[in-house]
């Protein structure tokens, strides 16, 4: 089986992210007298931004911090999602039609309007831009799941355990679960790419996208040298390839 050519940027892409994590310090110290260094520099391969933070440390913890956004926040996305989808399929009419309407009205809303308004709403709590991401985007993966979920209602084995007594929670658990396996899988994969944008614009416009303390993240690292690219084009150049690197990675290779 053939190498894809986005398993190569996967493998590379992940290894420098390591390497920097392992070897190099979260660039959270400002070093002024080390500032726009160029490549190669001793101690510093791919230099500095203005505020002596070393390049590569910023381009892996960046990357870091993005993963471990986003990856939780695209699962909790899924999952309430399905939990919804669920609850829609064995509610009455009256709970049914209230999560379409309330589906309806997130879909017509732009998502990054949604979750900068509950960013708004929670500045200070480190779990704001997941929460965030999950509100802006449950609503269109919720209609993908709940639209799967009546093709199968009427499927004989879901029939069959009706018949026999079985409850709401074990046909969801033992036969809706199951049979939505790979659309979950697929739900998750195609919406990654998306959540990376989402998170490098809010850290471009200064929102507070890490979990740790692991420095700025890639659109602020952007939005902050950016005023410097003729001193330091490294320190604006690096993000964004980091950015394309990661959304890149994530994608899906067509079958």
């Amino acid at each position: 089986m053939p190498i894809s050519f986005r398993l190569i940027i996967r493998i590379l892409f992940g290894l420098l992210v390591f390497l920097g994590v392992i070897f190099q310090s979260p660039p959270n110290y400002v070093d002024l007298g080390s500032n726009h260094l160029g490549v190669f520099n001793p101690g510093h391969i791919l230099g500095t931004d203005r505020l002596g933070r070393d390049n590569f440390s910023l381009f892996a913890y960046g990357s870091l911090s993005t993963i471990l956004v986003v990856l939780p926040a695209r699962i909790l996305t899924v999952l309430f999602a399905f939990l919804f989808a669920s609850l829609s399929q064995f509610s009455n009419q009256l709970t049914e039609s209230f999560l379409s309407a309330l589906s309806s009205v997130f879909l017509a809303i732009p998502s990054l309007l949604v979750a900068l308004v509950v960013i708004t709403f929670l500045p200070e709590w480190k779990l704001s831009v997941i929460i965030a991401i999950v509100v802006s985007d449950w609503a269109l993966v919720y209609e993908t799941i709940l639209s799967k979920m009546r093709e199968l209602k009427n499927s004989g084995y879901i029939v069959s355990s009706k018949l026999m007594g079985a409850s709401s929670l074990q046909i969801v658990y033992f036969h809706y679960f199951p049979a939505l396996k790979s659309l979950f899988a697929f739900l998750f994969l195609s919406g990654l790419p998306a959540v990376v944008m989402t998170t490098a614009l809010f850290s471009y416009l200064g929102v507070q996208v890490t979990l740790g303390d692991f420095g700025p993240g890639l659109g602020e690292q952007i939005s902050f040298s950016k005023d410097y690219f003729d001193q330091s084009p490294v320190s604006v150049l690096l993000p964004m390839l980091a950015i394309l690197a990661l959304v890149y990675s994530l994608g899906n290779d067509s079958k």
